[in-house]
């Protein structure tokens, strides 16, 4: 004789596919911080930053005054990008925004030109409220984004030099 089950037959039914969803999310965390770990480059203090974020979120805060380039290859995370701290770079500053269902936050100081270029389902935005400075002249630009997106974003906000993000 058999008992019967104690969960009813739609939860039975459900409880493998969230299972293998978990798995799946722990499968991608594990490589992604495995890739970090090899590609990741730099810190906030050195002219030259990439990162590699995989089913999570990571916060920069560049210091570095002749800082020149930062690459995010960002999968189902998230990145803020805070550049207040660093003064206006002679050649500007370069962005490579890759993303597949992430994002990235970048904020900038006042007075930056900015210069984006996207390409992929998703974009790039600014901020409802802020007045970033766009510009056409991709060599004159302080910050140029280059975002090669799918189903993701770049969001751009301008803030006062004594704003911050509750620091």
């Amino acid at each position: 004789m058999t008992t019967p089950s104690t969960l009813p037959p739609a939860v039975r039914r459900v409880l493998p596919w969230l299972l293998r969803w978990w798995v799946l999310q722990a499968v991608l965390a594990v490589t992604g911080r495995l890739v970090a770990r090899r590609k990741d480059e730099g810190d906030d203090s050195t002219a030259g930053i990439r990162r590699v974020v995989v089913v999570g979120g990571v916060e920069l805060r560049p210091v570095n005054p002749e800082l020149s380039r930062v690459r995010l290859d960002v999968l189902m995370g998230g990145v803020r990008l805070d550049l207040t701290a660093v003064p206006k770079v002679p050649g500007g500053v370069d962005l490579t925004v890759r993303a597949l269902m992430g994002g990235v936050s970048v904020r900038v100081p006042a007075g930056w030109h900015v210069w984006e270029s996207c390409r992929g389902v998703g974009g790039v935005g600014v901020a409802e409220g802020t007045d970033v400075l766009h510009t056409d002249d991709e060599r004159g630009a302080d910050l140029r984004v280059h975002a090669d997106l799918l189903l993701a974003g770049v969001g751009i906000e301008r803030v006062p030099q004594d704003d911050s993000w509750g620091r």
